[in-house]
């Protein structure tokens, strides 16, 4: 069985080879049982190694992390998540173009002309402001998280879930797919929203 410390190092990176992110933001974590594991802070995406990856316990208390480093300022996001959801065991964090500019312009991504935004998300809504590294960032965390395997961070950007690291990266490719889908679209005219009885039939 691969290392899960192995696993998000791979997320992250090709998240960095696809442009998902730049060398030095986001983040990922997953869940083991009772410890997290989470990339740490201010390290390149190509330098990562296994001991860089800072293990906590679920209150955020620090059980192993390589001297020098420290864990990703956005832990306790992650943390608030895995309390959240129990089905929830890994996370991706980015500042994805497309759908970092939905978040900067406060907006949820959804669309009654895209079938792919109906089928995988129905939509990526985006939570109110809350500055990034504090408890505020999460504060509305609760009245989202429930119902959506994405969510936008207004003025910040992305944050996916998953019962693998895998499932959470490949919502956060698709969800910048349709952000930027959408963005072109828009630029060419009004959509053609699809009839209301096939929203519902791939809704459900």
């Amino acid at each position: 069985m691969k290392d899960i410390r192995t696993e998000i190092i791979e997320t992250v990176q090709k998240e960095y080879e696809t442009g998902l992110v730049t060398m030095y933001e986001g983040n990922a974590s997953a869940r083991v049982g009772d410890r997290v594991y989470i990339t740490p802070s201010h390290v390149a995406k190509p330098d990562l190694t296994e001991d860089m990856m800072i293990e906590t316990d679920l209150q955020g208390n620090i059980l192993r992390k390589k001297e020098g480093l420290k864990a990703s300022s956005e832990l306790m996001m992650h943390l608030e998540v895995y309390r959240l959801r129990d089905d929830v065991q890994a996370i991706v964090h980015n500042h994805s173009v497309f759908t970092t500019a939905f978040a900067i312009d406060g907006m949820d991504i959804q669309s009654d002309a895209l079938t792919e935004i109906n089928l995988t998300f129905g939509k990526i809504p985006c939570i109110p402001y809350g500055r990034p590294g504090t408890p505020h960032i999460y504060e509305h965390f609760k009245d989202y998280l429930k119902d959506y395997p994405a969510v936008l961070l207004a003025n910040h950007g992305l944050l996916t879930f998953g019962k693998t690291l895998r499932e959470a990266y490949s919502m956060a490719e698709a969800a910048e797919n349709i952000a930027k889908t959408l963005y072109v679209a828009k630029q060419l005219g009004k959509a053609a929203d699809l009839p209301e009885d096939e929203l519902k039939q791939l809704r459900k």
